[in-house]
């Protein structure tokens, strides 16, 4: 195991519930939830530009062309970030961060599965193991057992 990306993994899914909470609050000031979402991605916008102009005084390389290189499918993180906050931003409130989080991770499980499956969008085959689909498995009794109450 890669014990200090998979850390650093972890460290920053431990976010993840925090901003689907901080994007509930805000929806409740500005009442529509895309609108939360373009204001989630703008302050996004304006701390990595700020991230990047500092980066570029450090002489870290970039390539900007390379945006017009890239195939259409690699542009569209943004397009499934905003759909992910709008369904945070409609969801936590109703069920709660604990429940929305291990859902979340359930989707996210049987998506990587897929993508690993057959080596889609560029990513190196990994086939499915009975190891591996019991422990998505699991996270579906977690997603079950979290909603009983």
């Amino acid at each position: 195991m890669k014990f200090g990306w998979t850390a650093l993994a972890v460290l920053g899914a431990l976010l993840i519930p925090a901003q689907a909470a901080m994007n509930a609050k805000l929806r409740i000031f500005v009442y529509n939830p895309l609108y939360t979402a373009v204001v989630n991605h703008l302050v996004g916008f304006l701390v990595s530009l700020t991230v990047v102009g500092l980066t570029i005084r450090l002489n870290q390389p970039a390539h900007a062309r390379g945006v017009f290189e890239a195939p259409w499918w690699a542009l569209c993180g943004g397009v499934i970030g905003a759909c992910f906050i709008v369904i945070a931003t409609l969801s936590v409130p109703r069920i709660g961060s604990a429940s929305f989080s291990v859902a979340v991770i359930g989707g996210q499980l049987v998506g990587a599965l897929l993508l690993d499956q057959f080596g889609w969008l560029g990513l190196a085959q990994r086939s499915l193991t009975p190891a591996r689909l019991t422990g998505v498995l699991l996270i579906f009794v977690s997603i079950w057992l979290m909603q009983r109450e």
